[in-house]
Formats: structure tokens, C-alpha cells, sequence
């Protein structure tokens, strides 16, 4: 027997009626009666009396009766408090640097300021670290740079971004019109430690072109690469959000470089098998919105 069963019963005794325990259930009157029939047959006892088309409870109906409303009353009561304490537990978020530092807190703000009771636990790391914790079940889910390859983990589109070549004010390169990759090739490099999402990307982009880079610097800071480029150590690679400010207040240049795709996606990332919680949903969707706005 199953909890449905008891649920239909304990509704026919509290309705007097199998048309009404119906109605009130939004089913089939057929399937009320097929239940009762059903428990009568397990338990091979008569619940109900059949007089003049009206119900009456047999003492074995009053007993089983008083067994089916505890029982269902304690799964509602069960159910009641699971979702009260999942709707309270942390959501465990992971995000890149750049993401962190471009989207997370408007993020983060929003969310705060829409669910005031919920709490939000981050991490800010690598793409490839947040890729290897979203697998581990460590993160409910993650904002990455660059595309993930492995085939447990969903991944969702937010934003479209676009990386920039970066030089000195003063760099020679400013005043030349046209400028191919192969050129950049001869200036020292000044670029995102392997495990990031942009420096993926960057990768990506040199062995589509069969070209190889050494950069003389490597650093998970975005503003000591920005500062590097400004006192003209080399030239960089980093995404435009991360550095508009500063080509808006003209401490750097950006530079053009003919027939290549610099833009990217960043992707809001969980395991395939991940139940998808309503707080879960409500920060994609509100990533989504704020993402929209910019």
C-alpha cells in the first residue's frame, strides 16, 4: 500500500463521499474507488458500509483511519520542514576572477536584496578548479570563463565578453593602422597564469593559428598585468571588462588586430545530475537579468 492510498481514504472519511474525496483531490471518481477497493482487498477487511448510497466506517475503517491521518500527518509535517530548512541551507557559489570582479557582487546584491533570509557561501577561483569542485559536488554551481568540455557539467550561457590586446601609451605599435597576430608575436607577453579561463581562451585562439607564445610574465592578478603593460614591460591579452576603466581613463591602449574572433562567453556551470533547487534558479535568473542590463 502506498501513501496515496491512505491520503484517498482518510479524504473519503473526512468527505463522507467518494464523489466529494474526488472533487476535493481533483481526480477521477473512478480512481477513489479503485483505492478503496484496493485496501480493502490488501488488507482483506470491509472499510466502509454501503447503505442506501451512503458511507458508513466499519470499526476496522475507524481503526485503519486512525493510523492513515497520523501517518500522513507526519509525512506533511515531514515534507513542511525538509523544504523549510532547504529553502534556508547556503548556496554554495563558485566564480572566476574576472567574473568576481566584473559581475558577482551586483550579482550577489540582487540576490541578497530579493531573498533577505537566504545566505550565499563563495569561492573565487580558477575556471578549472571551480570545473573540478562543480564535479565534485563541492559547488551547487559556478561562473566560468571558456567553454567546459567535460560531459557532466550543464553549462548556460550569461554574457558575451571580448578579450583585448593591451600596450604601453608610448609602444610603437600605436600608431600602426593595421596590425596581424603574427606581429604581436615579436613583443614580450604579459599574460594569465595557465589555469584561467583567459588564458584557455588565448591558448585556444594561438593553436587555431598555429602560433606559440612565451610570456616573460604570468600572474592571477589582473591589475599587476595592467600596471606591467603601463610601464611598458609587454604587451597583454585580458578581458574588456576587466580593464574599460582603464582605457576609458587612457592609461593604456588597446590595439586592433585584423581577421581574429577575440570574443568569448562566460557560462553559469552544475553537474548534470545536480537537482536544480529553486535558489539555485532564482541566482541564474537573476544573473541573467543583471547580465542583460550591461
Amino acid at each position: 500500500m502506498t501513501l496515496r492510498h491512505l491520503r484517498i481514504f482518510a479524504a473519503v472519511c473526512r468527505c463522507g463521499s467518494v464523489t466529494k474525496a474526488a472533487a476535493m483531490l481533483h481526480i477521477a471518481q473512478p480512481s477513489v474507488s479503485l483505492a478503496i477497493r484496493e485496501l480493502e482487498e490488501y488488507y482483506q477487511i470491509t472499510l466502509f458500509d454501503r447503505i442506501s448510497r451512503k458511507l458508513y466506517i466499519t470499526e476496522q475503517g475507524e481503526r485503519l483511519l486512525k493510523y492513515a491521518t497520523h501517518i500522513t500527518s507526519l509525512f506533511n509535517e515531514m515534507e513542511e520542514s525538509i523544504q523549510s530548512v532547504s529553502e534556508y541551507e547556503p548556496l554554495h557559489i563558485g566564480s572566476s576572477i574576472t567574473i568576481a570582479n566584473s559581475f558577482l557582487c551586483d550579482f550577489l546584491a540582487q540576490y541578497q536584496q530579493n531573498y533577505p533570509k537566504r545566505n550565499c557561501q563563495v569561492l573565487i577561483e580558477t575556471s578549472a578548479m571551480l570545473e573540478s569542485k562543480i564535479l565534485n559536488n563541492e559547488l551547487d554551481l559556478a561562473m566560468v570563463e571558456g567553454i567546459p568540455t567535460h560531459p557532466s557539467i550543464e553549462k548556460l550561457p550569461f554574457f558575451q565578453d571580448e578579450l583585448v590586446i593591451l600596450c604601453a601609451n608610448e609602444h610603437p605599435f600605436t600608431k600602426h593602422e593595421h596590425l596581424s597576430f603574427a606581429d604581436l608575436l615579436q613583443e614580450p607577453f604579459l599574460l594569465r597564469e595557465r589555469s584561467s579561463g583567459t588564458r584557455a581562451v588565448i591558448d585556444s585562439i594561438l593553436q587555431l593559428y598555429n602560433m606559440n607564445v612565451t610570456p616573460i610574465w604570468e600572474s592571477a592578478s589582473t591589475r599587476a598585468l595592467v600596471k606591467g603593460v603601463q610601464r611598458g614591460f609587454g604587451i597583454s591579452i585580458l578581458p574588456y571588462q576587466m580593464v574599460k576603466e582603464d582605457l576609458q581613463n587612457q592609461s593604456i591602449q588597446r590595439l586592433y588586430v585584423e581577421d581574429i574572433n577575440l570574443q568569448r562567453k562566460y557560462f553559469i556551470i552544475y553537474h548534470h545530475n545536480k537537482y536544480v533547487t529553486p535558489a539555485m534558479q532564482d541566482f541564474i535568473n537573476i544573473a541573467l537579468q543583471v547580465t542583460t542590463l550591461q
